[in-house]
This record gives C-alpha cells, sequence and structure tokens, in this order.
C-alpha cells in the first residue's frame, strides 16, 4: 500500500506533467517556453522527492537528494524568466545579465555533487522514519543557505515585477497575475518552512505546494486565457501605436518634464528621444507647457507652434496619467495639426458668408431691375423676364434655405423632441402652402426622438419636393406653380413606425421618383464632376438628420420613398412637468360654473 506523503508527491508529479502538456500546446506565446521548464523541473523535483521516500538505503537517498537540489536551481531561473517575458520586458535578459543570472546556479549544482569534499552543501545526515515512510535530514551547509537566498531574491523580483503589473492592469490580466504569483507562492512558503525547520513534518511539503501550483495553473490556462491573452500583447501593442501613430505625442511627469516623444513629435526639438529625457518643457516648448493644466485634470485647446520655418495651428488634448490609488504621476499631451482644416473652415465662412448675403443682396438687385423692366419691354418678351425673375427667387430662395439649415445646425444639439407634434406642424404648414395636395399622417402619439428643431426643416424639404415634383406637373413648371402657390393634385403619405431603439419616417408620393445618380451621390456623402446632384434640398435634410444620429435611405417601388431613421428617446420629465400645469390650467376651479 501507498504511503499518504509518496501519494501526494507522486500526485504532484502528474499535475506538474499535465500543466507542462497544457503550456506546451502554448508554445508559441511569450513566457511559454520557461514557465513550461518552471513546471517540468518542478514535476520532476517531486518525482525525486517520491523516490527518496520509497528508496531503501542511505546512499540511495543521497544521490535523490543531490538530485532534488540540482533541478531546485531550475524553478527560480525559469520563474523569472517567465515573469519577464509574461510582463513585456524580455529585453532585460541581454547575454551579459543571463551569464551573470547562472553563474551561482552553475557553482551550486558543482558543489552539491562534489559535496563529500567540502560539505558545504549539506554537512552530515539521517534517517528520520515514521509508520508511514522514511526520509533523509540533511545538516544543511553554508552554500545551501546561500543558495535559498538566492532562490528566494529571484522569486521576490519575479513577484514585485507582477504585482506592479496587476496595480496597472485590467481585471482580466490581474486574474492571469494572481494565479502565477500563487504557483510560485505556495510552494515556496512550503518549502522555506521545511528548511528552516519551522514546523516539523515527515516529508518536504514543497510537492504538496506544487499540488496547488499546478490546480491554480490549469485553470489559469483553461478559463483565464494565460498565455493566448498576455499583458506583454497589451503593451507591445500600446508601444506601437505610441511609435507610429501620426499626431505628435509628449508624455511629462508631474513636475512638467519631458519623460518620452514619439517619432513624429521629434520635429519641435532640436534633440532625439533620449537627450530630451528630463529636460524642462517649458524651456523647449514654452507655448506648448502653457497648456498643460493643474495635475488630475483634462483639457483641451488650440495652440499654435513654429515648425520647420512656419507657423501651424494645432488641436492640443491633454489627458493626466495616473499611478496606484489615484496618484497623477504626469499628462500625456497629444498634438494634431489642424492648419488646414483651419484653412478649409475659413475659406468655408468666406463662402457661406458670400451665398448668404453677397449673393442674396446682388439677386435682389437684379430681381428690382428686372421688375422695373418689366413695364418697359414687348409684352412678347416679358416671359423672359418672369424667367429671370423666377430664377432670382430660386436662387434667394436656395440661399435662404442653407442659412437657416447652417444656423440649425451650428446653435442646436439633440435633444428630445415629440414628433407628432413636430411633424403635424410640418403637416399643417405644408397644406396650408399646398391647397390641393393631399397630405395624409399617421404617427403614434407616444413618439419621442433624439432631435432638433432643424427636422423641421428637413421634414419641411422633403414636403416640398414631394409636392413640387408630382407626376401631375412637369418638372419646369413645377418649382413656377410652387412659387406661385398653386398645388398640384398629389399625394403624400408620412407614416411612422415605433422600434424599440429607433423610429423610421417614410415619406412617400406618387411621384415620378428620384433619378438613380441623384440618390447614389447622397447616399455616398460625396459629389464628383462626372457625378452630382441637381440640388441641395436632399443633402440639407442628410445633414440635419446625420446631425442628430440618424440615417437617410431611399426604398425602391413605386413613386418616392425617403426613409429616415432616427434614435427614440424617452419621454422626458420636463415634459410630464409640463402636462400637469396644462391639465391644471384646463380643470374646472370651485369657482366656475356648474356645466
Amino acid at each position: 500500500m501507498v504511503s499518504t506523503p509518496l501519494a501526494v508527491v507522486l500526485l504532484a508529479a502528474v499535475v506538474g506533467m499535465g500543466v507542462a502538456g497544457l503550456v506546451w500546446l502554448h508554445r508559441d506565446r511569450p513566457g511559454a517556453g520557461p514557465l513550461a521548464a518552471f513546471v517540468i523541473s518542478a514535476s520532476l523535483w517531486a518525482v525525486a522527492h517520491g523516490l527518496e521516500l520509497a528508496a531503501p538505503g542511505v546512499v540511495l537517498m543521497e544521490r535523490l537528494v543531490q538530485m532534488q537540489l540540482t533541478l531546485s536551481v531550475v524553478v527560480p531561473v525559469a520563474w523569472l524568466v517567465t515573469v519577464l517575458e509574461y510582463t513585456g520586458h524580455p529585453d532585460w535578459l541581454t547575454r551579459k545579465r543571463v551569464a551573470l543570472l547562472l553563474i551561482e546556479p552553475a557553482v551550486f549544482v558543482t558543489l552539491v555533487w562534489s559535496n563529500g569534499t567540502h560539505r558545504l552543501v549539506f554537512q552530515s545526515v539521517t534517517v528520520a522514519t515514521t509508520a508511514e515512510t522514511s526520509t533523509l535530514v540533511p545538516v544543511w551547509g553554508l552554500a545551501r543557505w546561500g543558495h535559498l537566498a538566492y532562490m528566494l531574491v529571484l522569486i521576490l523580483a519575479g513577484g514585485v515585477l507582477l504585482i506592479r503589473t496587476m496595480l496597472r492592469t485590467t481585471d482580466r490580466f490581474q486574474g492571469q497575475v494572481l494565479a502565477l504569483l500563487v504557483a510560485i507562492t505556495v510552494p515556496t512558503v512550503g518549502h522555506s518552512i521545511h528548511a528552516f525547520d519551522l514546523v516539523h513534518a515527515s516529508f518536504d511539503p514543497t510537492s504538496l505546494g506544487y499540488v496547488v501550483s499546478g490546480v491554480v495553473l490549469s485553470g489559469a490556462l483553461l478559463r483565464g486565457q494565460l498565455l493566448d491573452v498576455a499583458p506583454v500583447t497589451r503593451d507591445l501593442g500600446r508601444e506601437a501605436v505610441f511609435a507610429e501613430m501620426d499626431d505628435a505625442v509628449v508624455i511629462v511627469d508631474g513636475s512638467g518634464r519631458i519623460v518620452d516623444v514619439n517619432a513624429a513629435a521629434t520635429v519641435f526639438f532640436s534633440a532625439g528621444p533620449a537627450e530630451l529625457s528630463g529636460r524642462e518643457l517649458a524651456s523647449e516648448l514654452p507655448d506648448l507647457a502653457e497648456t498643460v493644466p493643474d495635475a488630475g485634470k483634462r483639457a483641451q485647446t488650440e495652440t499654435r507652434l513654429e515648425r520647420d520655418g512656419a507657423v501651424r495651428y494645432y488641436d492640443v488634448r491633454i489627458t493626466p496619467l495616473y499611478r496606484s490609488y489615484g496618484v497623477v504621476s504626469g499628462h500625456l499631451i497629444s498634438l494634431r495639426d489642424v492648419t488646414n482644416r483651419r484653412q478649409r473652415e475659413q475659406r468655408i465662412d468666406v463662402l457661406n458668408r458670400l451665398l448668404r448675403h453677397n449673393i442674396r443682396n446682388e439677386m435682389n438687385v437684379v430681381r428690382g431691375n428686372a421688375d422695373l423692366l418689366t413695364d418697359s419691354v414687348d409684352p412678347a418678351e416679358r416671359d423672359r423676364i418672369d424667367r429671370i425673375v423666377r430664377t432670382v427667387d430660386s436662387i434667394v430662395d436656395r440661399s435662404n434655405k442653407i442659412g437657416r439649415v447652417s444656423e440649425a445646425l451650428e446653435s442646436e444639439r439633440a435633444r428630445p423632441v415629440r414628433l407628432p407634434e413636430l411633424l403635424e406642424t410640418v403637416v399643417a404648414d405644408a397644406r396650408e402652402r399646398y391647397p390641393g395636395a393631399d397630405i395624409g399622417l399617421s404617427c403614434p402619439e407616444a413618439c419621442w426622438v433624439d432631435g432638433s428643431p432643424a427636422l423641421t426643416l428637413a421634414f419641411e424639404e422633403l414636403l416640398d419636393n414631394a409636392v413640387e415634383h408630382s407626376s401631375t406637373n412637369p418638372a419646369s413648371q413645377a418649382r413656377q406653380d410652387a412659387v406661385q402657390h398653386v398645388a398640384p393634385a398629389v399625394s403624400v403619405d408620412i407614416d411612422v413606425t415605433v422600434g424599440d431603439d429607433n423610429v423610421v419616417v417614410r415619406v412617400s408620393d406618387d411621384g415620378p421618383g428620384i433619378a438613380d445618380h441623384e440618390r447614389a451621390v447622397i447616399l455616398a456623402g460625396e459629389e464628383t464632376p462626372l457625378q452630382h446632384g441637381s440640388g441641395v434640398g436632399l443633402w440639407l435634410v442628410k445633414w440635419v438628420v446625420r446631425n442628430v444620429g440618424g440615417t437617410l435611405s431611399f426604398v425602391d417601388g413605386p413613386g418616392t420613398t425617403v426613409e429616415i431613421e432616427l434614435p427614440a428617446a424617452a419621454r422626458p420629465p420636463t415634459a410630464d412637468r409640463q402636462t400637469d400645469r396644462q391639465n391644471a390650467d384646463e380643470s374646472p376651479t370651485d369657482d366656475s360654473p356648474a356645466s
């Protein structure tokens, strides 16, 4: 019958070999190689200890102890290398450092197998016999105590790196780090207790500790994705983003000293990243240093910096960097060159002002002179004057429309809007403009969307397009009829469907439909010299809808159906209070006459 201590150490060996097999399946991942060496050496250590418990003679026991001591030099070194690769510091293992790291293990193994000549590892041995087993009890020498101290130093160094990673990483990686810490702490504590003879036991509990390690590592490999997803991969990705991103990035510490810069930021400095480290940002780029707020605050601003002899404008974003317990250790400053965007916005502002004011004023001059010419030309030529007037009115109307949409988009933010009320107002105005048009509306009463008053302009434009481009009127006459308030006989339906997360509004008419090339331009969001739309109406609708988080699409079929999808919104509390006040105002009082 197998004794309990022997069964335990054999179980440790079996579990360890199983874990080694799992690690081997992930051998191409960071830290897999040294972790496999750690697990295998620990398992063989347990096997050697198990054989020691079953060995019949002192000489064989002594050889098995020497094997255990030899395997013990692999465990701390493999553990430290595992941690360095797992945490993303394999560059620390230079040839010189690896050589220094292996000096003590090589010397100790030599002393172990030559112990008979110097007795520095164990001075003498005795056999302790219990009811279940026998074990060798050495009297340890100086070399053994020195090696134990070396083991503890390496294990402690790896533990510090893991704890540092745990404090800086996410929950998933924290679980992996905790598993690695348990896997080394339990057997190390057991081995130290046995070595210092703190608790009298019939066998070395290190093997039992490796059983726990094997179970923990197995769970981390199978459930915690240990070696599949490691902090080193994330850190390498962050380093690659930092180094390769087009935006300039400068990292400063809490005192405003430069810690690091990426390649894109080197154009602002006369030195490289290595030389800049430790310099004051205020002395290198004083204008940029002035944008950095007090510790712990985010900021976004715009500044101008000189680059390549020219002044350029940058969007500056400052993000605080936190250590453990919320302590601010510095700031990350990112700079995006917005010079071209700024110049483009200036050009757009000038063109917008030109379109909305100058052209409109000049068109008014043209229209006024055309009206004066009406009475002085031959009646047969007056249709030309009328055409000029209609064209001028169309240009002025388009300018006013663009101005209204621009002002609405710049001033309004998305907020809950009661859609039935908005659509009822739009439909009522359209019926007044086009008395002969049949405009139907179907919309649930309890319907709120994330929008803005600018949606009114969008639906007005859709209704105007539907009526003015109806099938009963030639396209060349539609605008004239609209201007003269002649309502064509057209049917327009607005149907609203309410979903869980969105509200779909369909505006349908029996007109000839929108040309395929105009649909393609609107949906693509870009006009080209070879492909462009004939007007700005649908563009304005798309801008308004997109500004509130919605989408615009077209439905194939007879006539024209424009589908607008808007994000649904909850009924705001202010609407409930307004309804309560209205009901209170409308309810009869005690002084009111009885009906």
